[in-house]
Protein backbone atom coordinates (compact mmCIF):
# COMPACT_ATOMS: atom_id res chain seq x y z
CA UNK A 1 0.00 0.00 0.00
CA UNK A 2 1.73 3.57 -0.80
CA UNK A 3 2.65 6.08 1.75
CA UNK A 4 -0.57 8.27 1.19
CA UNK A 5 -2.99 5.57 0.92
CA UNK A 6 -2.18 4.09 4.18
CA UNK A 7 -1.87 7.83 5.56
CA UNK A 8 -5.58 8.88 4.87
CA UNK A 9 -6.62 5.07 6.41
CA UNK A 10 -4.73 5.81 9.40
CA UNK A 11 -6.76 9.88 9.39
CA UNK A 12 -10.00 8.18 9.17
CA UNK A 13 -9.84 5.53 11.49
CA UNK A 14 -8.28 7.84 13.85
CA UNK A 15 -11.00 10.59 13.51
CA UNK A 16 -13.52 8.05 13.94
CA UNK A 17 -11.75 6.86 17.44
CA UNK A 18 -12.80 10.46 18.56
CA UNK A 19 -16.03 10.51 20.10
CA UNK A 20 -15.94 14.24 19.69
CA UNK A 21 -13.48 15.03 16.39
CA UNK A 22 -10.55 16.01 16.35
CA UNK A 23 -8.52 19.11 15.37
CA UNK A 24 -5.62 19.49 12.41
CA UNK A 25 -2.83 19.84 15.57
CA UNK A 26 -4.35 16.53 17.69
CA UNK A 27 -4.34 14.47 14.35
CA UNK A 28 -0.96 15.58 13.72
CA UNK A 29 -0.20 14.99 16.82
CA UNK A 30 -1.43 11.33 17.33
CA UNK A 31 -0.52 10.19 14.12
CA UNK A 32 3.39 11.72 13.82
CA UNK A 33 2.28 13.27 10.30
CA UNK A 34 3.76 16.72 9.54
CA UNK A 35 1.19 19.36 9.52
CA UNK A 36 2.04 20.57 6.00
CA UNK A 37 1.57 17.33 4.75
CA UNK A 38 -1.57 16.61 6.93
CA UNK A 39 -3.38 19.54 5.18
CA UNK A 40 -3.75 18.59 1.43
CA UNK A 41 -4.95 14.72 2.47
CA UNK A 42 -7.81 16.65 5.19
CA UNK A 43 -8.62 19.00 2.00
CA UNK A 44 -9.10 16.14 -0.91
CA UNK A 45 -10.89 14.22 2.36
CA UNK A 46 -13.44 17.08 3.21
CA UNK A 47 -14.06 17.86 -0.38
CA UNK A 48 -14.74 13.84 -1.12
CA UNK A 49 -17.39 14.02 2.30
CA UNK A 50 -15.32 11.84 3.88
CA UNK A 51 -14.33 14.36 6.57
CA UNK A 52 -16.31 17.63 7.78
CA UNK A 53 -15.10 20.35 9.48
CA UNK A 54 -16.60 22.72 12.02
CA UNK A 55 -15.50 25.97 10.63
CA UNK A 56 -15.62 27.67 14.05
CA UNK A 57 -14.10 24.72 16.21
CA UNK A 58 -11.55 23.59 13.31
CA UNK A 59 -12.92 20.09 14.95
CA UNK A 60 -12.65 17.41 11.79
CA UNK A 61 -15.63 14.70 12.33
CA UNK A 62 -16.73 11.76 9.88
CA UNK A 63 -18.23 13.35 6.83
CA UNK A 64 -21.75 12.13 5.30
CA UNK A 65 -19.69 9.77 2.18
CA UNK A 66 -18.92 7.12 4.88
CA UNK A 67 -22.29 6.08 4.92
CA UNK A 68 -22.56 5.22 1.50
CA UNK A 69 -19.64 3.09 2.11
CA UNK A 70 -21.07 0.93 5.40
CA UNK A 71 -24.37 0.98 3.32
CA UNK A 72 -23.03 -0.96 0.60
CA UNK A 73 -21.50 -3.03 3.14
CA UNK A 74 -24.28 -3.84 4.59
CA UNK A 75 -26.55 -4.28 1.57
CA UNK A 76 -24.31 -7.14 0.82
CA UNK A 77 -24.16 -8.59 4.78
CA UNK A 78 -28.10 -8.57 4.24
CA UNK A 79 -27.73 -10.38 0.64
CA UNK A 80 -25.82 -12.84 2.03
CA UNK A 81 -28.06 -13.67 4.84
CA UNK A 82 -31.28 -13.42 3.01
CA UNK A 83 -29.55 -15.11 -0.05
CA UNK A 84 -27.87 -18.12 1.41
CA UNK A 85 -31.24 -20.25 2.79
CA UNK A 86 -32.49 -19.58 -0.78
CA UNK A 87 -29.32 -21.09 -2.41
CA UNK A 88 -29.41 -23.74 0.46
CA UNK A 89 -33.02 -24.54 -1.10
CA UNK A 90 -32.03 -24.39 -4.77
CA UNK A 91 -28.98 -27.20 -4.40
CA UNK A 92 -31.83 -29.20 -2.19
CA UNK A 93 -34.15 -29.19 -5.47
CA UNK A 94 -31.84 -29.63 -7.93
CA UNK A 95 -28.41 -31.77 -6.28
CA UNK A 96 -25.93 -29.28 -7.89
CA UNK A 97 -23.54 -26.90 -6.95
CA UNK A 98 -25.69 -23.17 -5.88
CA UNK A 99 -24.31 -19.97 -5.67
CA UNK A 100 -24.78 -16.40 -5.27
CA UNK A 101 -23.16 -13.85 -6.70
CA UNK A 102 -23.06 -9.76 -6.85
CA UNK A 103 -21.18 -7.05 -9.33
CA UNK A 104 -18.09 -5.54 -8.60
CA UNK A 105 -16.82 -3.32 -11.27
CA UNK A 106 -16.38 -5.85 -14.40
CA UNK A 107 -16.33 -8.64 -11.60
CA UNK A 108 -18.83 -10.98 -9.95
CA UNK A 109 -18.05 -11.95 -6.45
CA UNK A 110 -19.36 -15.43 -5.08
CA UNK A 111 -21.18 -14.17 -1.37
CA UNK A 112 -22.57 -17.70 -0.82
CA UNK A 113 -22.49 -21.10 -1.72
CA UNK A 114 -24.01 -24.75 -1.22
CA UNK A 115 -23.25 -27.98 -2.08
CA UNK A 116 -22.10 -31.64 -1.11
CA UNK A 117 -17.61 -31.42 -1.35
CA UNK A 118 -16.78 -31.07 -4.97
CA UNK A 119 -14.60 -29.71 -7.33
CA UNK A 120 -16.50 -26.50 -7.21
CA UNK A 121 -16.13 -26.01 -3.31
CA UNK A 122 -12.88 -25.73 -3.76
CA UNK A 123 -12.37 -23.33 -6.39
CA UNK A 124 -15.15 -21.26 -5.88
CA UNK A 125 -15.61 -20.39 -3.02
CA UNK A 126 -16.80 -17.53 -0.87
CA UNK A 127 -14.80 -14.38 -2.08
CA UNK A 128 -13.61 -15.54 -5.43
CA UNK A 129 -14.02 -13.45 -8.41
CA UNK A 130 -14.73 -14.21 -12.28
CA UNK A 131 -15.36 -12.07 -15.14
CA UNK A 132 -19.19 -10.34 -15.88
CA UNK A 133 -19.14 -10.66 -19.59
CA UNK A 134 -18.45 -14.66 -20.12
CA UNK A 135 -20.17 -16.12 -17.17
CA UNK A 136 -23.70 -17.42 -16.92
CA UNK A 137 -23.90 -15.15 -13.02
CA UNK A 138 -22.11 -11.66 -14.90
CA UNK A 139 -24.49 -12.26 -17.78
CA UNK A 140 -27.84 -12.34 -15.33
CA UNK A 141 -26.79 -9.07 -14.08
CA UNK A 142 -25.02 -6.95 -17.10
CA UNK A 143 -28.49 -7.88 -18.93
CA UNK A 144 -30.78 -5.92 -17.16
CA UNK A 145 -28.23 -2.58 -16.48
CA UNK A 146 -28.24 0.29 -19.03
CA UNK A 147 -26.89 -0.16 -22.26
CA UNK A 148 -24.24 2.57 -21.53
CA UNK A 149 -23.02 1.17 -18.28
CA UNK A 150 -22.68 -2.29 -20.31
CA UNK A 151 -20.80 -0.95 -23.13
CA UNK A 152 -18.39 0.69 -20.01
CA UNK A 153 -18.22 -2.57 -18.15
CA UNK A 154 -17.12 -4.19 -21.68
CA UNK A 155 -14.58 -1.36 -22.34
CA UNK A 156 -13.16 -1.72 -19.13
CA UNK A 157 -12.93 -5.67 -19.23
CA UNK A 158 -10.09 -7.55 -20.42
CA UNK A 159 -11.99 -9.63 -23.24
CA UNK A 160 -9.47 -12.48 -23.03
CA UNK A 161 -11.12 -15.74 -24.03
CA UNK A 162 -10.67 -18.09 -20.61
CA UNK A 163 -11.41 -21.44 -22.68
CA UNK A 164 -11.59 -22.19 -26.79
CA UNK A 165 -15.74 -21.23 -26.25
CA UNK A 166 -15.11 -17.78 -24.82
CA UNK A 167 -17.14 -15.40 -26.44
CA UNK A 168 -15.09 -12.22 -26.77
CA UNK A 169 -17.25 -10.10 -29.36
CA UNK A 170 -18.69 -7.24 -27.58
CA UNK A 171 -21.39 -7.65 -30.28
CA UNK A 172 -21.66 -11.32 -29.96
CA UNK A 173 -21.95 -10.78 -26.05
CA UNK A 174 -24.60 -8.30 -26.11
CA UNK A 175 -26.68 -10.35 -28.71
CA UNK A 176 -26.61 -13.21 -25.66
CA UNK A 177 -27.73 -10.17 -23.38
CA UNK A 178 -30.80 -9.60 -25.15
CA UNK A 179 -31.59 -13.73 -25.17
CA UNK A 180 -31.24 -13.31 -21.62
CA UNK A 181 -33.88 -10.41 -21.52
CA UNK A 182 -36.39 -12.52 -23.05
CA UNK A 183 -36.14 -15.10 -20.66
CA UNK A 184 -34.53 -14.29 -17.33
CA UNK A 185 -32.06 -16.99 -17.82
CA UNK A 186 -28.43 -17.02 -18.51
CA UNK A 187 -26.32 -19.58 -19.33
CA UNK A 188 -22.61 -19.78 -20.40
CA UNK A 189 -21.67 -22.92 -21.42
CA UNK A 190 -18.24 -23.97 -21.20
CA UNK A 191 -17.41 -19.86 -21.24
CA UNK A 192 -16.03 -19.24 -18.16
CA UNK A 193 -14.46 -22.53 -17.10
CA UNK A 194 -13.61 -25.40 -19.32
CA UNK A 195 -16.00 -28.31 -18.97
CA UNK A 196 -18.51 -26.32 -17.55
CA UNK A 197 -22.18 -25.28 -17.69
CA UNK A 198 -23.40 -22.24 -15.62
CA UNK A 199 -27.13 -21.34 -15.66
CA UNK A 200 -28.32 -18.26 -13.71
CA UNK A 201 -30.49 -15.28 -13.14
CA UNK A 202 -30.62 -11.91 -11.61
CA UNK A 203 -31.75 -10.74 -8.50
CA UNK A 204 -33.08 -7.23 -7.82
CA UNK A 205 -33.12 -4.66 -5.42
CA UNK A 206 -36.61 -2.46 -4.94
CA UNK A 207 -35.77 -0.37 -7.94
CA UNK A 208 -35.53 -3.11 -10.48
CA UNK A 209 -31.78 -2.90 -10.22
CA UNK A 210 -29.72 -6.01 -10.50
CA UNK A 211 -27.66 -6.25 -7.55
CA UNK A 212 -26.91 -9.85 -7.53
CA UNK A 213 -27.80 -13.40 -9.41
CA UNK A 214 -28.46 -16.86 -8.66
CA UNK A 215 -26.34 -19.79 -10.27
CA UNK A 216 -25.73 -23.56 -10.88
CA UNK A 217 -22.71 -24.95 -12.12
CA UNK A 218 -22.21 -28.14 -12.86
CA UNK A 219 -20.02 -30.11 -15.19
CA UNK A 220 -21.64 -29.95 -18.98
CA UNK A 221 -21.33 -34.02 -19.29
CA UNK A 222 -23.66 -34.63 -16.45
CA UNK A 223 -26.50 -31.77 -18.02
CA UNK A 224 -28.79 -33.44 -20.18
CA UNK A 225 -30.60 -31.07 -22.62
CA UNK A 226 -33.83 -32.32 -21.45
CA UNK A 227 -32.86 -31.22 -17.95
CA UNK A 228 -32.15 -27.34 -18.62
CA UNK A 229 -35.24 -26.04 -18.78
CA UNK A 230 -36.51 -27.23 -15.26
CA UNK A 231 -32.99 -26.41 -13.65
CA UNK A 232 -33.53 -22.97 -15.31
CA UNK A 233 -37.11 -22.58 -13.96
CA UNK A 234 -35.56 -23.40 -10.44
CA UNK A 235 -32.60 -21.12 -10.80
CA UNK A 236 -35.38 -18.42 -12.11
CA UNK A 237 -37.76 -18.89 -8.98
CA UNK A 238 -35.11 -18.90 -6.46
CA UNK A 239 -33.78 -15.59 -7.37
CA UNK A 240 -37.46 -14.29 -8.01
CA UNK A 241 -37.94 -15.48 -4.38
CA UNK A 242 -34.72 -13.53 -3.05
CA UNK A 243 -35.67 -10.33 -5.50
CA UNK A 244 -39.51 -10.35 -3.87
CA UNK A 245 -37.71 -10.17 0.07
CA UNK A 246 -35.84 -7.16 -1.39
CA UNK A 247 -39.17 -5.69 -2.19
CA UNK A 248 -39.20 -6.07 -6.04
CA UNK A 249 -42.38 -7.31 -8.58
CA UNK A 250 -41.50 -7.28 -12.01
CA UNK A 251 -43.88 -5.44 -14.36
CA UNK A 252 -45.98 -8.08 -15.35
CA UNK A 253 -47.24 -8.58 -11.88
CA UNK A 254 -47.14 -5.15 -11.50
CA UNK A 255 -49.78 -4.97 -14.26
CA UNK A 256 -51.62 -8.09 -13.28
CA UNK A 257 -51.77 -6.18 -9.55
CA UNK A 258 -53.29 -3.36 -10.98
CA UNK A 259 -55.48 -4.57 -13.59
CA UNK A 260 -57.05 -7.25 -10.99
CA UNK A 261 -57.87 -3.37 -9.22
CA UNK A 262 -59.96 -2.19 -12.01
CA UNK A 263 -63.90 -2.49 -11.44
CA UNK A 264 -65.05 -5.22 -14.72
Amino acid sequence: MSKSALRVLQIMEHVADQPNGCTHTKLAQGLGIPKSSLTALLNDLQSQGYLQRNAESGIYTIGVQILSLANAYLRNLNLARLGAPIVGELYAAVRMFSVMAIPNETEYVVICTESLPSLFTHSLQVGYRGPLYCSAVGRAILAYLPERRVDEILRASDLTPLTPLTKTDPTAIKAELAEVRKSGISHSKEENIAGITGIASPVFDRTGTPVAAVAIAAPTAQLETAQLPSIGLAVKQAADKLSEQLGWRDQRALAADRDSRIPA
